[in-house]
């Protein structure tokens, strides 16, 4: 990263970190007083932790990802085929977040929905914790780096941090983007604790790739950087000491269940075009939203920085920023990578421009000290166990995402097995929650998107929007329609109008349709509107 310390008075950029600085009021045997670095650690760290803890749980990923962490659990074995869809029932499919799924039903079973919420906001919070501790030591600028934390790093990526396997990549990912700096800058030569976290990466989320990445970057731009005389670059003996942990940790990632197999999987998912053409967090950021707008500002304030900075980005900067930008342009769901590497180059860039730092008062330490139990306050109001409880709006109060058809599953559980339809049209997040509360039920599509050949998943996106009705419906021969209320308005509206079917259920967020004879009549299994 850049230089690992502010410029000194001439403007030349120092090479150490700034020596850590003891209050003279925390001196052993004088009482603790929270001075104002330490207050704006703390709202940070609390405002990281409020996001997760104020968001209900989606009705997509998490759902499926549960279904299969007790799948695994009852059965001992990890599955290599699918047994929750009829339309790809038996066709192979590689469950590469294996051990997050144990972890996520494993803190259900002990803790159910509340336990998991506040187990996410410990990993989101952990996480920034750590990029904000880099920020710092790099700057020796509190206040810059939890701005920075709060203003663009963390908004560009909160579409990332549902409750799902790629969220327990994240501190995996800070932690080797933390552990490489510091190799870089010289604090530290201890580089073996990278070997364990990809392994453990290689069995939670396909990103493990990135950590891969990370180290091969790194040595790439030490490796120029020494080669064209630069001597604040790794030497050879570190960048080969580097460069044989990176050897090792491609080794760790062979361990899991499927060895080698696991890159197939990861190519496969990056080729799959149901998954890059049709699925909105696939596609590229966009402008025309805010956190869309609030991207591309941070791309230009980078530059800008980058360019106006008193020195130079080093080119293992750019070596990282250039690869993970380009991964954040071609997909929304890469912006949370990006974001984590920016921000170090980017605290030090606009550090460089900024008067030494100067001794602050550390202002009133009573005043801190209610400001920061007010934040805490906060965040006990705020969990999971308490929230459900303060009357608030139901996107805010509620545990689970009201979208989320809970009421009308069990409706369709408690039917007559005779009345219950076996080719069941529903909403991509219906199929998660129905794999998890109604497994018998099989799905037509879920968001293991990878598994579906692209026509079918195009076949439920027009068809979901009221498209093609009669085609479609005649292809698949549904007996049953399961939709949201909301997402899926014209479909049901065209439901309403035919005879053939009935409205079984409804509420707000979800409206079930039968064959209005029943499941064998005509209009009921291959039936379809005219």
């Amino acid at each position: 990263m850049v230089s690992g310390a502010p410029p000194d008075a001439a403007g030349a950029p120092s090479t150490q970190a700034p020596p850590p600085t003891r209050p003279s009021d925390s001196r052993p045997g004088r009482r603790f007083r929270l001075g104002l670095d330490g207050l704006y650690i703390w709202i940070a760290l609390a405002l990281t932790a409020l996001k997760p803890l104020l968001t209900p749980v989606p009705p997509y990923d998490f759902w499926w990802h549960m279904a299969f962490g007790r799948w695994i659990a009852r059965e001992r074995q990890i599955p290599v085929a699918d047994v929750f869809s009829f339309t790809r029932a038996g066709e192979p499919f590689h469950d590469q977040s294996w051990l997050a799924q144990v972890l996520l039903y494993g803190l259900h079973q002990i803790g159910g929905v509340p336990l998991l919420i506040l187990f996410q906001a410990c990993v989101v919070t952990f996480t920034y914790g750590l990029l904000l501790w880099l920020a710092i030591r790099l700057t020796g600028r509190t206040r810059l780096a939890v701005a920075l934390l709060l203003l663009a790093v963390e908004p560009i990526s909160y579409d990332n941090w549902q409750i799902r396997p790629q969220s327990y990549a994240l501190p995996l990912f800070a932690a080797f983007l933390v552990t490489l700096t510091g190799y870089r800058l010289r604090w530290w030569r201890r580089l073996w604790p990278l070997a364990p976290l990809m392994a453990l990466w290689a069995n939670l989320h396909g990103s493990f790739a990135l950590g891969l990445a990370l180290i091969g970057l790194v040595l790439a731009g030490e490796g120029v950087s020494r080669w064209r005389g630069d001597d604040a670059a790794l030497s050879w003996p570190e960048w080969r000491r580097l460069a044989a942990w990176g050897g090792i940790c491609a080794l760790a990632a062979l361990a899991n269940p499927r060895g080698p197999a696991i890159a197939g999987y990861v190519a496969h998912l990056l080729r799959s075009p149901a998954v890059t053409r049709l699925i909105t967090e696939w596609g590229s950021p966009t402008p025309r939203d805010a956190q869309g707008a609030l991207f591309y500002l941070v791309v230009i304030v980078l530059f800008v920085a980058l360019t106006y900075a008193r020195r130079r980005p080093r080119l293992t900067d750019m070596a990282l920023i250039i690869p993970f930008l380009w991964l954040a342009l071609s997909a929304g769901r890469n912006v949370v990578w990006f974001a984590m590497v920016a921000l170090p180059p980017l605290a030090a860039a606009l550090a460089s421009r900024l008067p030494p730092p100067r001794p602050g008062s550390p202002g009133s330490p009573a005043l801190n000290a209610a400001v920061a139990v007010v934040v805490g306050g906060l965040l006990l109001l705020a969990l999971p166990w308490v929230k459900p409880r303060l009357g608030l709006p139901p996107k805010l109060g509620a545990l689970i995402d009201p979208e989320t058809p809970v009421a009308a599953v069990a409706f369709l559980r408690s039917l007559p097995d005779t009345d219950r339809p076996r080719r069941l049209f529903h909403e991509l997040g219906a199929g998660s929650y129905l794999i998890w509360a109604a497994p018998e039920q099989r799905v037509f599509v879920d968001p293991r998107i990878e598994l579906y050949p692209y026509e079918q998943v195009a076949d439920y996106i027009r068809l979901g929007g009221g498209d093609r009705v009669e085609e479609i419906f005649s292809r698949y021969a549904f007996d049953g329609l399961l939709l949201s209320v909301r997402g899926q308005a014209e479909l049901a509206r065209r439901m309403r109008g035919d005879a053939r079917w009935r409205t079984a259920y409804h509420d707000r967020a979800a409206v079930l349709f039968l064959p209005a004879g029943g499941r064998g009549a005509p209009g009921g299994t291959g039936g379809y509107l005219r």
